[in-house]
């Protein structure tokens, strides 16, 4: 997403007694689009907090006159949604990681070099977390909205199924519901519907819009064989008109013609497929269908639509439940979870869980001296490299601002410092972003049974051994010593 075209949308107070700091980072703000003002004054910031709350207070904490604490909890009382940045000097980081819970969304360094571009960076991604939060937000409300109206929908069914017999050709509306909500994956939905209209003949194409295209993926009436490989590119032209000319109910010439040459449908109908507003694809039949059979098959439609709808917005739901925003690795509170189930099966099986932590040298350095954003990229950038290196059953986390965790199940100690120091090497001998820069990583290993006895002990043991090693400056890998007096709960075969 580009916050660009949301920042209008957001009120930023900028709040210290530093005029060049505050004058220099309004600008910056409002020449992005933000609604930001510099105020100095505490009592002006009272009744502007009174008057007309913001999304986002940037402040600088050597203007506060009392504590900190003291600050942050009146700010509170006053608004509750109200979303802290800290311009701070390094010292304080610490002290000021502990108020995430207070609200706070981002530190920035004091050192005033770029300080208007910092703060921009800061806002921008504090901005698009609270969009995106926003957008969770509605998503559960159409969620709900899809509900009802399912349940309107069976509701109406019910009360004619009691008016008439339905046709012996068409299941009953409740066993078509179920049969939709039954499905595990949208491609299984769409061959559902598919094989519900089983009198008309009808295909589906999928969208790949990376390469302007329609692919033929799902047929009814059409054997399988010969929709392999079929498909249509559209031209530049046709692309940009492309969402009115199929609300108007008209197919992009070349592929009409495709569809005519190919399977016959002639001329060749199409209903659109869309979820959360993108085109998913197009179902094609022949227009000179039955009036009957089209009549059917766009009963049948509605009732798929809203099945398909609900599927993904449930599965969008699920994923922003579990997915860290930044590497798009899954977060803690999913890592302690399938951690909990892992030792447990592992513990079943009688067979040894690894994890490895793995945290960025000089994290804060890069983030003080090159901003937040290529902090961001870095990371990314170190989960693609962990992602690429997993097996099928190894599971990737963030579960932490610098610590990315790979859950590896029947995996020995041995094998886990294997599969680390393999991964140390590749980023040691990679470059990253544009300009080619190199970084390293340390790397904590633990292993349960061995090492340890419980998920909680694997993963403090794990993130004990980063620790240990990062302080001896890092770009190494460190396998937990377990003390004398562990005994494990069963033993792992020699490798």
């Amino acid at each position: 997403m580009d916050i660009r075209d949301h920042s209008s949308q957001f009120t930023v107070y900028v709040f210290t007694s530093d005029v060049d700091q505050g004058a220099a980072a309004k600008v910056a703000l409002s020449q992005a689009g933000y609604d930001a003002y510099f105020i100095q004054d505490p009592e002006q910031l009272e009744q502007r907090l009174n008057d007309t709350p913001p999304h986002l207070l940037v402040f600088a904490t050597a203007t506060l006159d009392g504590a900190l604490s003291d600050f942050v909890v009146h700010v509170q009382k006053i608004n509750d949604e109200i979303r802290f940045i800290a311009i701070s000097n390094l010292g304080q980081f610490d002290i000021l990681s502990q108020y995430q819970s207070f609200g706070f969304m981002d530190v920035i360094s004091d050192d005033p070099a770029a300080m208007d571009n910092r703060v921009l960076w800061a806002v921008d991604r504090a901005c698009e977390k609270l969009f995106l939060t926003m957008q969770n937000e509605q998503m559960y409300e159409d969620l709900e909205t899809t509900k009802q109206q399912m349940e309107d929908v069976h509701a109406a069914a019910l009360k004619s199924m009691q008016q008439q017999e339905q046709a012996e050709s068409r299941p009953a509306f409740p066993m078509r519901i179920a049969d939709y909500r039954s499905a595990q994956s949208k491609e299984d939905i769409i061959q559902r519907f598919l094989n519900n209209i089983s009198s008309s003949r009808c295909l589906f194409f999928k969208f790949l819009p990376s390469v302007r295209s329609f692919v033929a993926t799902h047929a009814n009436g059409v054997d399988a064989a010969q929709i392999q490989g079929v498909g249509s590119q559209l031209t530049t032209d046709e692309m940009k008109d492309l969402g009115t000319q199929l609300a108007m109910g008209l197919i992009p010439p070349n592929f009409s013609q495709m569809v005519v040459e190919a399977f016959h449908l002639n001329p060749p109908k199409a209903i659109p497929l869309y979820a959360n507003s993108h085109l998913e694809g197009l179902f094609v039949y022949s227009g000179g269908m039955d009036a009957k059979d089209i009549e059917h098959l766009n009963d049948e439609y509605t009732l798929f639509n809203l099945c398909y709808s609900h599927f993904v917005l449930e599965k969008k739901v699920d994923a922003l439940e579990v997915q860290d925003f930044v590497t798009e690795l899954y977060n803690r509170n999913h890592y302690v979870k399938i951690l909990d189930e892992e030792v447990a099966r592992g513990r079943r099986l009688k067979q040894p869980l690894a994890i490895v932590k793995i945290a960025m040298d000089d994290f804060y350095e890069i983030e003080s001296s090159l901003g937040e954003a290529v902090r961001d990229e870095l990371l990314k950038s170190l989960a693609t490299v962990i992602a690429k290196s997993s097996r099928t059953n190894d599971t990737n986390f963030r579960t932490a601002a610098n610590e990315l965790t790979m859950v590896l199940p029947h995996c020995s100690k041995k094998g886990a410092a294997l599969r680390a120091e393999r991964v140390r090497r590749v980023v040691e001998g990679s470059s990253f972003l544009d300009n080619g820069m190199k970084i390293s990583i340390s790397l904590g290993v633990s292993e349960y049974p061995s090492l340890c006895d419980s998920a909680k002990t694997l993963d403090e043991t794990a993130a004990k051994a980063l620790a240990h090693i990062a302080d001896k400056g890092g770009n190494k890998i460190c396998l937990y010593k377990a003390p004398e007096s562990h005994k494990p709960e069963f033993e792992i075969p020699a490798e």
